[in-house]
């Protein structure tokens, strides 16, 4: 029997538009907060102390050193390898340490009280500057105690974009990890209306230059602990003023792929509504008394967060990790992050599967040609028992026991969001480590707008409608996308939509419709099932000289299966019939490659620049576009190379690793030109 995951709302719908859909089990009333009737973020951290007061909830592993190690690293130097001794530090992790309702609701309680003893009065707005950590969640739940705002920044974030936060958000109090306060510390001249820092700290020390920064700031702001404030807090206690339900709970920054940061109000109906949309759908799929989720996206990114508040409502227990610590060749004398928590669910996104995946395959093409093919075939063959609902979990523990017991053993389901994700990675996961599922949600959402079921065997699409939403599709004529056809502009509205941008008033009018439609930029398209997939961002369409469209997004995505490449930025425009892209090749594939070809060089910039080696390179991701069916316009005319790898680091992906494409743009300027000239000569 065919599976329905949406429906049609009856009589809606118009020539421009296709028919409104909503999840197929609420299609009666949009889900608009979590059960029995929470409506505010901290109600939910105080529903689960009720019912399992005791229960472990928030884990974290404390930082017992550091262990330098000498290695050594061969470079090509005049055609010769040359020998260098470079020195590489990694941490030394405890166990997991855990948190209880209990704790957590006394722990906030004091910091919320500390807060108000400091004069930040409800609705204050408390900035967090600070990596993915229990400490952040400490921070906000003590905020929201006391119906504070709380402004969200990535830690990454620069100088510029921390500073127009702190200032057009006017924030009066700022929590920041100590290895932050040195760029506080540049800044803090320019910086209006903020009068209190609270700080935390590893247990291994104060890192290099923090102390210095400490004692600068101190000429403009008090400083405090957060140990001192919790201790303020519980000395001076103060009653809990907890939100309505319409309160702005979160300022949250957007990761700014173009412009100045923009300033979402996310009220806190709207993060308990998608809450209660999740639980509609996902508790047959979880344990909720055993399960645990490891943290380690950045929580000033919705997705991590409307996860995380998820988990604290329903009792899923949460371990922070960190990106430098999830695996054990990341650590010394303990295991990573994923070895020690052994979690049932992960988050990530397709920038992190898409690496995975080539290191799995990497490996396998490095076996016999036996070998190779059982794999492969493996692959294929679990995906057909999946999708037609027959046992499959026995090939785990023949075909793809390594694989899994490198993420602990025990993963049901991970969640990949921020971009679509190829369907090859997806396949590819779904076999040699556990079912994959899409999402698809934006900040202006309060997170989830749609997400696959677990037990959901299709590929290319991002499920059904969040019970907290309905969606409905409207004509893009400019590039002959039509409701009539199934296609158009995806258009969302429920209580989870935003309430604006923080004082864009304009911006706000041309985002959200006078009846309450956020109009998200997305290219959708349903399924014969009620699924939806996203075709490309609506921003990211590109006419070509024929008059033809192209979808920079969808091409990126398609381009990634190349082994060979570790990132890929297409650009297109109307004196263009084929795209060119700027390519990204870490150093180490680089030099392999090259030494594979029998290419000299002497370091990878000089390779970066080679004719012979970008011909091959280009040959490769023409292959894939043969081999995944692009159009001739689609397919790749030119590349170059960009020998230094793009990060949120050095400005050229965002904090959720997205292209910062005009960035990267400004910086190949001359190989985009060089592209082009070449392209007019062809």
């Amino acid at each position: 029997m065919t599976v329905i995951f949406s429906k049609a709302v009856p009589h809606s719908g118009n020539d421009h538009e296709t028919p409104v859909r909503r999840f197929h089990t609420t299609a009666d009333k949009l889900v608009d907060r979590a059960e029995p009737d929470i409506t505010n973020i901290y109600a939910a951290l105080l529903h689960g102390q009720q019912s399992r007061p005791n229960a472990e909830l928030l884990g974290k592993r404390d930082v017992l050193g550091t262990v330098s190690e000498d290695k050594q690293v061969q470079h090509k130097v005049d055609g010769k390898l040359e020998t260098v001794t470079k020195k590489w530090n990694y941490f030394k992790l405890g166990k997991y340490k855990w948190m209880t309702y209990n704790d957590l609701v006394e722990a906030t309680t004091q910091l919320g009280a500390g807060f108000r003893n400091l004069g930040i009065e409800p609705k204050g707005r408390v900035l967090i500057y600070a990596p993915t950590s229990r400490e952040w969640q400490l921070c906000a739940f003590g905020a929201f105690s006391q119906s504070m705002q709380v402004v969200t920044a990535y830690d990454t974030l620069g100088e510029s974009g921390l500073l127009h936060a702190i200032n057009q958000a006017k924030v009066e109090l700022a929590f920041l990890k100590a290895d932050q306060i040195p760029i506080l510390a540049r800044i803090m001249n320019e910086i209006e209306t903020l009068k209190h820092v609270v700080y935390y700290q590893d247990a291994y020390g104060m890192p290099n230059g923090c102390a210095e920064a400490i004692d600068k700031i101190k000429a403009k702001f008090d400083v405090h602990t957060l140990g001192d404030v919790c201790d303020l807090g519980k000395n001076n206690p103060v009653e809990r003023q907890v939100p309505e339900a319409q309160d702005i709970a979160l300022v949250m920054y957007t990761s700014g792929s173009t412009g100045k940061p923009k300033g979402v109000l996310i009220c806190h109906q709207g993060v308990m509504a998608v809450a209660g949309g999740i639980h509609k759908f996902i508790a047959p799929f979880i344990d909720y008394n055993h399960d645990i989720i490891l943290s380690y996206l950045p929580l000033s990114h919705v997705l991590a967060f409307f996860v995380d508040v998820y988990c604290i409502y329903s009792g899923i227990r949460v371990g922070y990790g960190t990106p430098r610590t999830l695996t054990d060749e990341s650590v010394r004398e303990c295991q990573g992050d994923i070895k020690e928590l052994r979690p049932m669910v992960m988050m990530g996104v397709p920038q992190v599967w898409n690496t995975i995946r080539a290191g799995m395959l990497k490996q396998v093409n490095k076996s016999s040609w036996l070998v190779r093919k059982l794999f492969y075939n493996a692959v294929e063959i679990k995906n057909t028992l999946r999708a037609h609902n027959l046992p499959h979990n026995f090939m785990d523990s023949i075909v793809f026991k390594k694989t899994r017991d490198a993420t602990g053993g025990r993963l049901k389901f991970v969640i990949t969001g921020g971009a679509p994700i190829n369907r090859n990675v997806q396949k590819l996961m779904n076999a040699a480590l556990c079912p994959m599922i899409q999402g698809f949600g934006m900040t202006e959402a309060s997170g989830l707008l749609s997400v696959q079921l677990p037990d959901d065997p299709t590929f290319n699409n991002v499920g059904a409608p969040c019970p907290s939403v309905e969606m409905k599709l409207v004509d893009v004529p400019e590039a002959k996308y039509f409701a009539k056809d199934g296609k158009g502009e995806i258009w969302v509205r429920g209580p989870s939509v935003f309430k604006g941008y923080l004082d864009n008033d304009e911006l706000t009018r041309e985002t959200i419709t006078d009846d309450g439609w956020l109009k998200t930029g997305d290219i959708g398209q349903w399924t014969d099932q009620g699924q939806l997939t996203i075709i490309d961002r609506k921003k990211n369409l590109i006419k070509l000289v024929t008059g033809e469209y192209i979808a920079l997004e969808a091409l990126e995505s398609t381009y990634k299966n190349s082994l060979f490449i570790h990132n890929i930025c297409v650009f297109a425009d109307s004196r263009m019939s084929q795209p060119c892209a700027i390519v990204n090749i870490d150093e180490n594939q680089i030099a392999q490659m090259a030494d594979n070809a029998g290419i000299h060089y002497n370091n990878p910039s000089e390779i970066a620049t080679n004719k012979e080696f970008i011909h091959a390179v280009l040959a490769d991701l023409q292959h894939v576009a043969k081999q995944n069916g692009l159009s001739k316009q689609e397919t790749l005319a030119a590349i170059r190379i960009d020998a230094e790898l793009w990060s949120p680091e050095n400005d050229l992906l965002t904090p959720a690793q997205k292209l910062k494409r005009s960035d990267i743009r400004d910086r190949n300027q001359d190989k985009l030109n060089d592209m082009y000239t070449q392209m007019r000569l062809e």
